[in-house]
């Protein structure tokens, strides 16, 4: 079987679900082109940027925000609140669970497959369309063999042909802005709790626009 290609000829890069071309080959040239951006940002100032993605990263805080933003006093005024919050939030026991914060998901990812998974267990990825890169790349940082599928049905059988599987990285909200419907997310998880795997959830994306738009 020959490698995948688009139409121009360009072969797709590995953990991504697109072929790079002559002037962006690599990640190194994605960063040079951010650079780029950022120079143009500052040149322009960033009153003069408009961002058209609906994704709002910013994070607006005022002096006042900051007065107790210190590693050691903000978890005494906080982290009880935080935790009774996110397990609310989330349904989760105060006794049995507990929450860490993390300022990007990819240290999220990272930090999850490298204290649950060990080296040669099997990991599933399942999602409307492909596993995000950062999710392959963290199961091949924890030394894991990683089988991603595209639904319900190509995850249940991949379910099946494994007798072991120690974790499922289950996206909601592909990078192709597919959705999975919440039946079919509701099926994946009991199957691979019965099958015994932990579920790790990469919900960037799907967190807003799953509640907000598809009554999830």
């Amino acid at each position: 079987m020959g490698k995948r290609v688009d139409r121009f000829g360009n072969a797709f890069a590995p953990t991504l679900s697109y072929a790079r071309g002559r002037i962006l080959a690599s990640t190194e040239d994605d960063f040079r082109k951010l650079q780029h951006a950022w120079s143009i940002v500052r040149e322009r100032g960033p009153e003069q940027i408009f961002i058209f993605t609906g994704l709002d990263h910013s994070l607006p805080m005022e002096p006042e925000d900051l007065r107790w933003a210190d590693d050691e006093i903000a978890p005494a005024l906080y982290f009880d609140r935080l935790k009774a919050l996110a397990l609310d939030h989330l349904g989760g026991s105060p006794g049995r669970h507990d929450v860490m914060v993390f300022n990007r998901l990819t240290g999220a990812t990272l930090a999850t497959h490298l204290t649950l998974v060990k080296p040669g267990d099997v990991i599933i990825g399942v999602s409307a369309s492909h596993s995000h890169p950062s999710v392959i790349r963290a199961a091949a940082h924890a030394g894991a063999r990683f089988t991603d599928t595209a639904g319900r049905d190509e995850f249940t059988k991949a379910l099946e042909r494994e007798p072991n599987v120690a974790l499922v990285d289950l996206t909601r909200l592909a990078v192709t802005y597919e959705l999975l419907p919440v039946e079919a997310i509701r099926a994946i998880v009991k199957l691979a709790h019965d099958k015994g795997a932990l579920v790790y959830v990469d919900d960037a994306g799907g967190a807003r626009v799953g509640p907000a738009s598809f009554d999830h």
